[in-house]
């Protein structure tokens, strides 16, 4: 059950659509994401990199490009420290590639998920400290590492740290927050309450590209090939780590996505063609889908480093056995995810009392690696923040994934005496705890848990009500230009009401997706429609109305007996040549 929620704007979307010569359903779209003068809107459909604002606008920003910049030219030896997800990976490789190009002296260091964990640890702080590296530099990372920067300091190495999680916070003397900083010598962070940068919300490859571009420029190497590489890797990232497609984000994707067809990247070219990509015009799916499972694949079964050695790799062989890798990796990721998942679910719907608002779960079987993929598939499912706790090393360790209105960071901040370390941000964390706090935690949170029932129902927001006449190829092309598609901008929905369902389809391998030909009254005009995980839906709607031996038979006949209201996407469907409207459905029921 999901609730349909128009939005509202008090803009006259009339006068909008004819003063921008558009359709008023796009007029819409813009009012709703606030984009109500032409710059705005100019801004929003063509972006471009004079968009971007000033990185140096960002706290510390200078303070790094000038540390870095120094150790390059004194020959110090800069260890740059990454994570081992898909935005770990990019970082570290845009930081890399970007002081190697610039003449210094750089390493790489990647944390093993199962043996290391998360971020800096002491163990590999003392390594790098005794292979010579004079400046650590964090990326994705270090934000919380208030010791592990210290034991840094303490062994003579200076510290940059560049991060997007949220820091830690006190309440100070006049009850405003303040952050708990880590003792770096420049600390790079948007989300710092003392940063004014106009746009807190990039991803650690995001802050890296920026960066990159700065430190480039003090080399002199603006405008080198080069950054055309670094946009595609922050653009994989931006998609990937789910931030929000909005301002400086949707710039970055927007145009990577352009340069990544054409990349001259040899890893990333490689791991496109293995991918089927090469031949296809690259979308933000195809990034989150199958290009950053790829990459997320090896630091979940083996190490986040094969994926920098990927985008680093200048032999095409070479290249192309690293990406044949990360594609099998990932395979074996898949398989484990689906049997976790369907583990799970049985455990969750047999269970006799009603779920806890949060779900925290705890499964030993479970590779800790995949927490956080199955902790999002239990949350998109039950509609509940969700906390998947597995067996680790040392205790145990969790990957924690959120619903809109809970901010899971702020939550576990309220425990964190129970954790050994934690981190992440308002949608998804991370955290390693001894086995005996899980079920302390579990009651912690779901005493302190305000949601409400409504909070713990999925939403369906609605642009605008349209008629069938109102939907034809100029709005869905007009529709198709304000992708990319993502986090605070989502594919528009639209909703029609009493519309009659002339035809059904079954189609695909289970019999379980439906083509659709629908009428609507008011216009008496017909679509086409493509529905992927209504059939239950339908059935359970049907099964209220006429007994339960007729519903597949009514489905079989292919005709309803009975209007229904829609929530869908507006798309256009390629087929022989010939392109056509589209309706993508995302929700129906009954008319009144």
């Amino acid at each position: 059950m999901k609730r349909w929620q128009l939005k509202r704007t008090k803009v006259d979307i009339g006068a909008m659509a004819a003063d921008m010569g558009i359709q008023q359903a796009t007029a819409a779209v813009l009012a709703n994401r606030k984009l109500l003068s032409r710059k705005q809107t100019h801004d929003f459909l063509y972006p471009d990199a004079s968009s971007l604002h000033n990185g140096l606008e960002m706290q510390d920003m200078e303070k790094g490009l000038d540390l870095i910049t120094m150790a390059i030219k004194k020959g110090k030896k800069i260890a740059v420290y990454g994570d081992y997800d898909v935005d770990g990976v990019m970082s570290t490789t845009i930081l890399s590639r970007t002081i190697e190009k610039c003449g210094g002296e750089v390493t790489y260091y990647v944390p093993h998920r199962q043996q290391e964990g998360y971020g800096l640890n002491n163990k590999a702080v003392e390594q790098l400290a005794a292979e010579g590296v004079g400046v650590l530099f964090t990326c994705d990372n270090g934000i919380a590492a208030m010791g592990e920067v210290a034991l840094a300091k303490e062994l003579g190495m200076e510290v940059v740290i560049l991060d997007h999680h949220e820091p830690a916070f006190t309440e100070g003397k006049e009850g405003a927050w303040r952050d708990i900083l880590p003792s770096g010598d420049a600390v790079i962070d948007p989300k710092r309450r003392d940063c004014e940068y106009p746009f807190p919300f990039l991803c650690a490859a995001g802050i890296s590209y920026k960066f990159a571009l700065l430190l480039l420029g003090r080399f002199g190497y603006s405008g080198d090939p080069l950054e055309k590489e670094l946009l595609c890797f922050a653009a994989v990232a931006t998609v990937c780590d789910i931030v929000d497609l909005l301002d400086e984000n949707r710039t970055i994707v927007k145009l990577g996505l352009q340069e990544i067809q054409h990349t001259t990247n040899v890893g990333l070219r490689v791991l496109l063609e293995e991918t089927g990509l090469a031949d296809k015009q690259v979308t933000e799916y195809h990034l989150g889908f199958v290009v950053g499972p790829c990459i997320n694949a090896t630091g979940r079964l083996e190490s986040g480093r094969i994926a920098v050695e990927l985008f680093r790799e200048t032999d095409v062989d070479k290249a192309r056995a690293i990406a044949r890798h990360l594609m099998q990796l990932n395979e074996e990721r898949k398989e484990m995810t689906t049997q976790a998942v369907e583990r799970l679910t049985e455990q969750l719907d047999q269970q006799e009392t009603p779920l806890e608002k949060v779900l925290v779960l705890y499964d030993g079987e479970i590779h800790e690696s995949i927490a956080g993929i199955v902790a999002g598939r239990i949350k998109d499912k039950y509609y509940h923040p969700t906390i998947l706790i597995t067996k680790a090393e040392e205790g145990a360790k969790g990957s924690a994934r959120s619903i809109e209105g809970y901010h899971i960071f702020e939550a576990l901040y309220n425990c964190r005496e129970l954790f050994t370390r934690f981190g992440g941000h308002a949608m998804a964390a991370g955290l390693s705890l001894p086995h005996e706090n899980i079920p302390i935690l579990r009651q912690r949170l779901n005493e302190e848990c305000k949601l409400t029932e409504q909070d713990m129902t999925p939403v369906l927001r609605i642009e605008k009500i349209l008629d069938f006449s109102q939907i034809h190829m100029k709005l869905a092309e007009e529709l198709k230009g304000l992708a990319p598609f993502g986090k605070e901008n989502p594919s528009p929905l639209f909703a029609t009401q009493h519309v009659w369902v002339e035809r059904i389809r079954l189609v695909g391998k289970n019999k379980d997706m439906m083509q659709l030909t629908l009428r609507e009254d008011a216009s008496r005009m017909v679509l086409s429609a493509v529905d992927f995980n209504g059939l239950e839906n339908l059935r359970g709607i049907l099964k209220e109305l006429y007994p339960a031996e007729d519903c597949d038979k009514i489905i079989q006949y292919g005709k309803l007996p009975m209007a229904l209201d829609f929530v869908y996407s507006i798309d256009i469907n390629s087929y022989n040549g010939r392109q056509s409207v589209q309706l993508v459905i995302r929700d129906f029921r009954v008319s009144k």
